[in-house]
């Protein structure tokens, strides 16, 4: 039996039908059984939520729908367990939202949150820091290496000094003009844990097993352990989609 650190998939876009991902429940069902090929045994749904797009109530409805229909294919045998969030769009007074709660992970206080492709305003970084010291939420920021030109090295500093965790995607540790700069990241802490990110099973296909064995490879068998030791403290509590 394999005793190596295992990867936690923390960034997907499985489900069927509710965003720009898995476009059916064939394809969900897909990316599921790829998933634990790459032996990945746990995963968390995050789809899109805009509030500018949809109201709350109606994205719950939806992603509730959705979450039915790939239980009604779940199978423990082929399938990694499934854990329900959402990727939350970055929105003005976002850090005073009574309703926020509502889209951590189930279970949780961790949300992930895609953050403006534009650079970032003082108030802004006082938003997603005020998740984390005023709302006390385990704040993810998702896919990091895409905002890359919009924020300073002081304002990163400032939100790990806040407490705010970094996601990044698989595929910054598999593309060569990047893959140093991702294990730069990483080895310093700037990034704490990883996410695929898959949206189908064709250009944005699962990777995530690729990116373990590359990371593993670089930097070790150490650096896997910790970013499995961060994965499990912000999934601590987390209820699998067949125990919601």
């Amino acid at each position: 039996m394999d005793k190596r650190a295992r990867i936690i998939d923390f960034h997907s876009h499985l489900l069927p039908a509710i965003d720009d991902g898995s476009k059916d429940i064939a394809m969900s069902l897909e990316i599921l059984q790829e998933t634990r090929r790459q032996k990945v045994r746990k995963i968390v749904a995050t789809p899109h939520f805009y509030p500018e797009e949809m109201s709350l109530s109606r994205f719950l409805e939806k992603r509730e729908r959705a979450v039915e229909e790939v239980l009604s294919v779940l199978d423990s045998s082929t399938c990694p367990r499934v854990f329900l969030g959402a990727e939350t769009g970055y929105f003005r007074g976002i850090g005073d939202s009574d309703e926020i709660s509502q889209l951590t992970i189930v279970g949780t206080n961790t949300i992930l949150v895609e953050m403006p492709f534009r650079p970032w305003s003082e108030a802004t970084v006082e938003d997603i820091i005020s998740l984390s010291m005023q709302r006390g939420l385990n704040v993810v920021l998702a896919h990091i290496e895409r905002y890359r030109t919009f924020f300073s090295d002081r304002t990163m500093d400032r939100l790990l000094s806040s407490g705010i965790y970094i996601q990044s995607n698989a595929e910054f540790f598999l593309d060569k003009e990047k893959e140093k700069d991702a294990m730069d990241m990483l080895s310093s802490d700037r990034i704490h844990i990883l996410g695929s990110d898959v949206h189908n099973t064709g250009q944005r296909r699962q990777r995530i097993g690729e990116a373990r064995d590359k990371i593993r490879e670089t930097l070790g068998e150490e650096t896997m352990e910790r970013i499995l030791e961060t994965s499990r403290f912000l999934l601590s509590g987390a209820l699998s989609i067949d125990e919601i």
